[in-house]
């Protein structure tokens, strides 16, 4: 019987340390997120997903394209079948100092934008897209752990025209 409880104990403080640690490695909620789709597309044709992007102050996320050994900042659609995303437009990063490097970086707003083709074989109906941001955050003393933020968007495709 005690060394059941001495098990249970040992698996319950290995439980807090796991928990504890991903807790303070975590990187901390800096940036916020939303993407914006048109209402309605026609199958065949051509539409744009926007994503906006707003950063805390004193936070900076590495731009696109990032320097060498840094993790740029990218912007994921779908998979979703009869979806093809053509181009991802990433704006133009500033260059900050940052422990002694110059770095290309994002900070306060930006928008990034995919131009996407709905496929002119897609039925028409109401289609949810995957939108992922993943990105690496820097305070003005550190960078933290790659992260992504994945949202979902509603998109009603239409007949295509005739």
């Amino acid at each position: 019987m005690q060394i059941i409880r001495r098990t249970a104990a040992s698996a319950a403080l290995c439980l807090a340390l796991v928990v504890g640690a991903r807790a303070q490695f975590a990187p901390p909620k800096f940036l916020k997120a939303t993407p914006t789709v048109p209402k309605a597309v026609q199958a065949g044709k051509a539409f744009s997903v926007s994503m906006a992007v707003a950063i805390d102050s004193h936070y900076h996320i590495q731009g696109n394209p990032s320097k060498e050994g840094y993790i740029a900042t990218e912007m994921e659609i779908g998979p979703l079948k009869g979806f093809k995303v053509e181009k991802v437009n990433y704006p133009k990063p500033i260059v900050t100092s940052f422990s002694g490097e110059k770095l290309p970086v994002y900070e306060g707003s930006v928008q990034i934008k995919a131009d996407i083709t709905a496929d002119k074989t897609l039925k028409p109906g109401k289609y949810i897209l995957p939108v992922t941001l993943k990105y690496q955050g820097c305070d003005e003393q550190k960078c933290f752990p790659p992260a992504s933020l994945i949202s979902k968007v509603s998109i009603t495709v239409t007949s295509g025209a005739k």
